[in-house]
C-alpha cells in the first residue's frame, strides 16, 4: 500500500518535498520524484511528532540528514511492520503514546465537560446567589416604577378604611415572611378578571374581580401568600438573570456582576420580565403554603381558589389585559394535585378564625365600585 507523505532533507528544494511511502518486507521506501530512499526495517526508527503528535516520522541511522513522515495513521497497521521485532516494538511504543495522548485529551475534555455539567446542575443556586446580590432598595425602585406603568389608566380603590382593613388582615401573613428588607403594600384595582400580581420590592396589586369571586379571607390570603412568595423568592430578578448565559452568571457569582447589573438595569422595568416560569410558579405555591402555615392560616384556601382560577382560565384560554402581561400561569391540575398532597400534613392542626367579616369587606368594595 502507498502512503502519501513528506520528505525532509537539506538537498531537497525548499528543504522538503512531497513523497510516497511504501512498506516492504525488509525496508520502508520513500520515493521523492524518481529517487527511492530505503530504510531497513531492522534499524528504522518510528516516532510521533508535529502539532498534537499527529504525524508518523521515519528515521534511520544511515541517513541522518533524511527524514520522512506521513499523517496517515493506517501505516501503523501495515502488516509488514509487524514481521520484525524491532519495527513491531517501535509501532507498539507509538501506539502507546497515541493512547496516552488520547487519554490526556479525553481527560481534559471530560474535566471541562464535568465543569459545564456542574454549572448547569447548580445553575439555579447560582442564579439565586446572583439575585441576592441585588440591593432590596433597587428592587423597590423598580417595583414603584412598574406600579405606575401597570396602574396607569386603571381605577385604584382609594377607600382608606377598605385598604387599611385589607392591610391589617394580611399582617399575620406579612409577619410570617420575617424579613424586614421587603415592604409589602396592598392595592386594589378595578378589574373584573381573577388576578393579583406582585411587583419587585413588595407592592401587591389585587383585581376587584378576584375579591368578588373569593368566598373567604382564607381564599384571598392563599392567593396573596403565593404572590408574596414571588417577591421573597426574588423571581423577578432571578427570571432576568436566568436568561443570561451560564458563564455570565458564573462570572457574577465569583465577583464580577457588571454585565448582570447592566442587564438588570435595562430589563428590570420591562413588564414582560414579570412573567414567571412554571418552576417559579410551583416554588411560589410551596413557599406561599409555608407562609400560610406559619401565620396559622388554613392553606387550603389556596387550593379552593386555584380551582376557581383553573375553571375560569383553562390553559388554552387567553387572559385579560393586565393579566396577559402579569398573571401567574393558570393553576394547572398538576399544581393543584401537588397542593392537595400537602393537605395530608394538616391532620390535627387548628387554624386561626379571622374575626372580621369577609362578606362585609366585599360589600364595601362593591359599594365603592358602584360609585365610580
Amino acid at each position: 500500500m502507498i502512503y502519501q507523505g513528506v520528505a525532509i532533507a537539506e538537498r531537497l528544494e525548499g528543504g522538503r518535498k512531497g513523497c510516497e511511502i511504501e512498506v516492504g518486507l525488509s525496508d520502508v521506501v520513500c520515493t521523492v520524484d524518481s529517487e527511492k530512499i530505503r530504510f531497513s526495517i531492522l534499524d528504522v526508527e518510528i516516532s510521533m511528532g508535529g502539532a498534537s503528535d499527529r504525524l508518523i516520522y521515519f528515521k534511520h541511522p544511515r541517513f541522518p540528514d533524511f527524514i520522512f513522515y506521513t499523517s496517515d495513521k493506517k501505516i501503523l497497521k501495515d502488516e509488514n511492520l509487524h514481521y520484525h521485532d524491532h519495527a513491531k516494538k517501535n509501532v507498539k511504543q507509538v501506539n502507546k503514546k497515541r493512547v496516552f495522548n488520547w487519554t490526556i485529551v479525553a481527560g481534559i475534555v471530560g474535566f471541562f465537560g464535568l465543569i459545564v455539567l456542574c454549572l448547569f446542575m447548580f445553575r439555579s443556586q447560582m442564579i439565586r446567589a446572583v439575585a441576592n446580590q441585588v440591593p432590596p432598595q433597587w428592587e423597590r425602585q423598580v417595583g414603584d416604577k412598574l406600579f405606575e406603568q401597570v396602574t396607569s389608566g386603571h381605577n385604584l380603590i382609594k377607600d382608606s378604611m377598605l385598604i387599611n382593613e385589607l392591610t391589617k388582615t394580611m399582617q399575620p401573613l406579612v409577619k410570617a415572611v420575617d424579613d424586614s428588607s421587603f415592604h409589602f403594600k396592598f392595592f386594589i384595582v378595578q378589574d373584573a378578571t381573577l388576578n393579583a400580581f406582585a411587583l419587585p420590592g413588595g407592592n401587591i396589586v389585587i383585581h376587584s374581580g378576584l375579591i368578588a369571586k373569593s368566598t373567604s379571607w382564607e381564599e384571598l390570603m392563599g392567593v396573596l401568600g403565593h404572590e408574596i412568595s414571588h417577591v421573597t423568592e426574588r423571581h423577578h430578578i432571578r427570571g432576568i438573570v436566568s436568561n443570561l448565559g451560564i458563564f455570565v452568571v458564573l462570572s457574577a457569582v465569583i465577583g464580577d456582576a457588571t454585565a448582570v447589573f447592566g442587564t438588570l438595569a435595562q430589563a428590570g422595568g420591562d413588564l414582560s420580565s414579570l412573567m414567571y416560569s412554571r418552576d417559579y410558579e410551583r416554588e411560589a405555591d410551596e413557599k406561599g403554603w409555608d407562609y400560610l402555615l406559619k401565620a396559622n392560616i388554613d392553606p387550603r384556601g389556596m387550593i379552593s381558589f386555584f380551582k376557581k382560577l383553573q375553571k375560569e382560565y383553562p390553559e388554552d384560554k387567553e387572559l385579560g389585559e393586565i393579566t396577559a402581561v402579569l398573571s401567574t400561569h393558570p393553576a394547572t391540575k398538576e399544581r393543584i394535585d401537588n397542593l392537595n398532597e400537602k393537605t395530608k400534613e394538616l391532620k390535627g392542626l387548628k387554624f386561626t378564625t379571622i374575626s372580621n367579616s369577609f362578606d362585609t369587606f366585599k360589600q364595601r368594595l362593591k359599594t365603592d365600585l358602584d360609585k365610580e
